[in-house]
């Protein structure tokens, strides 16, 4: 038998006329449906996603996919609403592979589960390029520093050895300073490499000195953080955080050689590949088999000069505008563009 919570679809679910063991009705948050349910033996969990206080925040599914099941798991989207391409793929990075927004999706989803062959098609990666006009490769998380009040804190984290934190804080400090006029500092943390930049805006520091040091910097918009890669205190203040990763073979070896568990700990994370020159086709390989999602993906940069390609992935994060003649509402999934 089943179990369903219903909302606002309640009576396009109910018309399916499915086997219900316990329904739920209204608007929960995940903890108090994993109180209600995760106790009962089920077939299958179908949830009308307007059900799901918060949705569709991508840390309120990241919670559903770790509190039940997603083998039984059944996520019934808003008919008219659909969603873009990019959510859907995260929904898959996620292991949530049982969506639909139908009654017959739904029927079918309850015979049989979909596995990663079924919605494989969903998945994108953004990698973008002076071909990638029209913007078809989308961002596949919410762009979180967007709507950030106050001062901005982004972190920057190598994932792999030397992965290029310390070039990227650079060329992005660089770029937001020069070319979009947004007063912009960089700190890297417990190391000494900005020294070879000998860039004014950009300072080395210990953590312990950190939190103190902020109050100096009140002239600046926003500071990125060059993390050590063993400090996780850190990212506490940060509004959001990237990880590099490079995704040579050697580069990946010598990770997981040292931690089998690297990439479980990416899930639901921003991860670019950095020093990239993989093709879309080799990045989604590359993703699937890691069991994460590649938030974007950059090729060798020339430091030397500013690179135009960096403005996409400031885009991408929320720090500037993106130049476009289009001018839309707000909607459900508006963070996930």
């Amino acid at each position: 038998m089943n179990i369903i919570v219903t909302n606002k679809y309640k009576e396009l679910i109910n018309s399916a006329n499915i086997d219900v063991m316990k329904e739920l009705n209204g608007e929960f948050k995940i903890s108090d449906l994993a109180n209600n349910i995760n106790s009962i033996f089920y077939k299958k969990l179908i949830i009308d996603a307007t059900a799901i206080s918060g949705f569709p925040k991508s840390d309120v599914l990241k919670e559903l996919s770790q509190v039940f099941d997603t083998e039984k798991l059944i996520l019934f989207l808003p008919p008219d609403n659909p969603p873009p391409k990019n959510f859907l793929s995260f929904l898959v990075s996620l292991n949530i592979y049982n969506f639909t927004d139908n009654v017959k999706g739904l029927l079918e989803l309850v015979k049989k589960s979909n596995n990663y062959d079924s919605v494989k098609d969903y998945v994108v990666v953004d990698k973008p390029s002076v071909n990638n006009q029209n913007n078809e490769l989308d961002l596949n998380f919410s762009s979180s520093l967007a709507d950030a009040t106050g001062r901005i804190i982004l972190g920057i984290k190598n994932v792999t050895k030397d992965s290029g934190s310390t070039s990227l804080c650079y060329m992005l400090t660089k770029s937001l300073n020069e070319v979009h006029k947004k007063p912009t500092f960089a700190l890297e943390v417990n190391k000494n490499n900005f020294m070879y930049y000998n860039y004014n805006n950009l300072y080395s520091i210990e953590s312990t000195r950190l939190k103190d040091f902020f109050s100096s910097l009140s002239n600046f918009d926003i500071l990125i953080l060059d993390l050590d890669d063993d400090n996780n205190i850190n990212s506490e203040i940060c509004n959001d955080i990237i990880y590099l990763v490079d995704p040579s073979l050697y580069k990946i070896n010598e990770l997981l050689m040292g931690d089998r568990m690297a990439f479980s700990r990416l899930k639901g994370k921003k991860v670019i590949l950095y020093n990239s020159l993989l093709s879309d086709s080799d990045i989604r390989t590359f993703a699937r088999e890691a069991g994460i999602s590649i938030y974007f993906a950059l090729p060798p940069l020339n430091d030397r000069v500013l690179n135009p390609i960096l403005n996409e992935l400031l885009a991408k994060l929320g720090l500037i505008e993106e130049v476009s003649g289009k001018n839309s509402k707000r909607g459900l999934f508006d963070f996930f563009k």
